[in-house]
């Protein structure tokens, strides 16, 4: 694609555009500019982005499906088609804990679609959420299929996903897991805390072989107490981890949002959506797998009133973060797009509108929602077309 926005209030790391120009040359951005310093080159499409956001896609590393569709199977090609809708360019499709068996079936499954995917955001690897949790937190979760983690089996999930697992969320304080955390950096998997009972100091030691990343902080971990400040004191003091944050308005409370912000900073904080595979359906009664989830049209639970998954996808945690938060539109896109992508390894290609990254784009009305989504350079989605 060879085309250029003009018009829009362009999000740049140095401060926005307004009118900001972008140019698109292939799958890259070749220049960002304010409009009076780059004028459109003859021949190329033109996208009249006035009175629109224009902000690198969003990213997000932790979602279990959208819409009726589940990330694990061959669900996840719907999820690829479905998330540009949401200003979703990027993604970790996300497992959940199931009967090993049933694991066993669909994770080969999701590596056929990643094999040949389609049109849509870009799948940037499989997030292993469980079994390898903690039965003390165990969220929605069934701990009588839980199972220990240890080096042989991350090798049996690889195998499964031809090498595509990229992250995995685990206790750390559950079996083998600490001797194993090596091993994950090793093979480029990032670690990740999460369903988890530890106390402070082995969270201290989990960073020190190489921790990175805590899952949907607060929810299914021990709690912040001033003599045993838990996984979630650790999460706020520990400048190494970065803080997975569920921004629905419903998982974590808008002042314990602020005070996670306050503690990390928005460099620290990576907005997600813990969608489940129902997010974005009327409210009534769905399966996910062997569990009996009831929608309310604003949030997904079990019948014990348990959360399970999200509602809501990225782009109303990013309003959130604006209008119950009170970041300001750059603020939330580091949060939505740069610290996601730098958390998996991608921050020197997406996650900011830079010469030489790849063009994926969200342009938002002024009011935040999604109006256009570009991937890697082509047009995926449009509003009302």
């Amino acid at each position: 694609m060879a085309a250029v926005l003009v018009g829009g209030k362009v999000c740049t790391p140095e401060g926005i555009l307004e009118p900001g120009v972008v140019l698109i040359e292939g799958e890259n951005i070749s220049a960002v500019a304010h409009e009076r310093q780059l004028q459109p080159p003859p021949g190329v499409e033109i996208v009249d982005a006035a009175g629109s956001w224009v902000l690198p896609g969003f990213i997000d590393v932790h979602i279990h499906g959208l819409l009726g569709h589940d990330c694990m199977g061959l669900g996840l090609a719907d999820v690829i088609r479905g998330l540009p809708a949401f200003g979703v360019t990027a993604f970790m499709a996300t497992t959940v804990t199931r009967p090993a068996v049933e694991i066993d079936a669909l994770i080969p499954q999701m590596a056929a679609v990643l094999a040949d995917p389609p049109s849509g955001a870009r799948c940037l690897g499989i997030h292993v959420e469980g079994p390898h949790l903690s039965p003390k937190r165990p969220g929605m979760a069934n701990p009588e299929w839980f199972l220990p983690l240890s080096c042989a089996e991350l090798d049996r999930f690889q195998e499964l996903a031809a090498g595509s697992v990229s992250m995995l969320t685990f206790a750390p304080e559950e079996g083998a897991a600490m001797e194993t955390m090596p091993y994950l950096v090793e093979n480029d998997v990032v670690p990740v805390i999460g369903h988890s009972d530890a106390d402070f100091e082995l969270v201290e030691r989990a960073v020190a072989l190489g921790l990175s990343q805590a899952t949907h902080t607060f929810n299914a971990m021990s709690p912040l107490h001033h003599r045993a400040p838990g996984v979630a004191g650790a999460v706020m003091a520990l400048p190494q981890i970065v803080a997975q944050l569920i921004g629905d308005g419903h998982h974590v409370h808008a002042g314990a949002m602020k005070v996670l912000l306050n503690a990390k900073g928005v460099e620290g904080t990576c907005l997600i959506s813990d969608a489940a595979p129902f997010a974005g359906l009327p409210a009534g009664e769905y399966r996910w797998g062997e569990y009996r989830v009831l929608v309310d049209g604003e949030t997904s639970r079990l019948a014990d009133g348990t959360l399970a998954g999200a509602h809501a996808l990225l782009d109303s945690g990013f309003r959130n973060l604006i209008n119950l938060v009170g970041l300001n539109p750059a603020e939330a896109s580091q949060c939505a797009s740069t610290v996601p992508a730098k958390s998996v390894g991608f921050g020197d290609r997406k996650g900011q509108l830079l010469p030489g990254y790849d063009a994926d784009i969200a342009v938002l009305d002024a009011d935040f929602w999604p109006q256009l989504t570009i991937v890697e350079g082509d047009v995926v989605w449009r509003a009302h077309a």
